[in-house]
């Protein structure tokens, strides 16, 4: 049955039903939107970027040289002695020998902190960081920036203002820099062939050809140079560095920022061979007693703490016959 407009009125009067314009409103209309209700916070976090760490790269490796209560390790240098005398049947040929030295390497210890706090971690928990892990590895990224550190400037002991441990860039036993002519940037790429020509042949004169144009041979290179030798091409169109990893089968680089305006303000190269000549495989090593020793946690009030250390004898430099250092390039 259709119901008239009159008759619903009628109706509607008598309260049987009820329309209205819109959806009825039930609370106090908002002026704003209460703060973070459209907000989203990642689970991914964009972390503050530290320089590139090539210590260990440089010097070939690290190695496990003392242990964490040693004071000092000494490395045996032995050169064997000996010499011939004619044949005869009634001769006295002379005995052979050996003269051993012992080279010192100081150790230095470092270590770095962390605490968690249970407010400041539950803070954080609700912004999706991961608080104890970034505190974990804020101290672990410390003690390995300043493994980095040593690996090339050593450490000075600020009490007796002497180096306890030397790095790659200071070590008193690396021969002295040669000089380049010309920086790669300023020049041609033959010029910078000639560089390297030069310095293997160095290489080969020093070590009475146990490192040769055949050998592996490590050139550590100053980044900013490095890049030159990348982007400075040869008449064929092909990069420098990929002409020289062609042209010396051994050589390999490893790019450091460390090496950039490192001596007199000028970009500094290492050429270093490896060979097992001398009875042993490495030439440099960053030597170290621990990379990341945990302390115990100790507990407070409020939350907990914890200590991680580090010891290094820095660069151990093993044959310096074997490294060709430029500055200027």
């Amino acid at each position: 049955m259709k119901i008239s407009q009159s008759e619903l009125r009628q109706l509607q009067d008598k309260g049987l039903f009820r329309f209205r314009d819109a959806t009825p409103t039930l609370t106090v209309a908002n002026s704003t939107i209460p703060a973070g209700a459209l907000a989203y916070i990642s689970r991914e976090a964009v972390e503050a970027i530290t320089k590139d760490r090539s210590g260990d790269r440089a010097l070939g490796g690290s190695k496990k040289l003392l242990n964490w209560e040693q004071e000092a390790a000494f490395i045996p240098f032995i050169e064997k002695t000996g010499q011939v005398t004619p044949y005869s049947d009634k001769g006295n040929p002379l005995l052979s020998g050996l003269n051993a030295s012992f080279n010192q390497f100081n150790h230095y210890r470092f270590s770095a902190k962390y605490f968690v706090g249970e407010l400041e971690s539950q803070q954080y928990r609700a912004a999706n960081i991961d608080y104890v892990a970034a505190m974990q590895r804020a101290a672990a990224e410390a003690i390995a920036i300043e493994l980095n550190r040593v690996a090339f400037e050593g450490f000075i002991d600020n009490s007796a203002n002497t180096y306890l441990c030397y790095g790659l860039l200071n070590n008193p036993s690396l021969p002295n820099y040669e000089v380049a002519a010309k920086t790669f940037a300023a020049s041609d790429w033959q010029e910078v062939m000639s560089v390297f020509a030069t310095a293997i042949a160095k290489l080969t004169e020093n070590t009475g050809n146990n490192i040769n144009g055949d050998s592996k041979i490590r050139c550590v290179i100053s980044a900013s140079a490095y890049a030159t030798l990348k982007s400075k091409f040869t008449q064929l169109g092909i990069s420098l560095a990929e002409a020289l990893e062609k042209a010396y089968q051994g050589l390999y680089f490893v790019s450091s920022a460390e090496f950039d305006k490192a001596n007199a303000n000028g970009n500094v190269m290492y050429l270093i061979g490896e060979s097992e000549a001398g009875g042993i495989g490495d030439t440099t090593q960053l030597g170290y007693s621990e990379i990341a020793l945990m302390g115990n946690v100790v507990q407070s009030d409020y939350g907990y703490s914890q200590a991680l250390s580090a010891g290094t004898i820095g660069a151990v430099v093993l044959k310096p016959s074997f490294v060709v250092r430029y500055s200027g390039v």
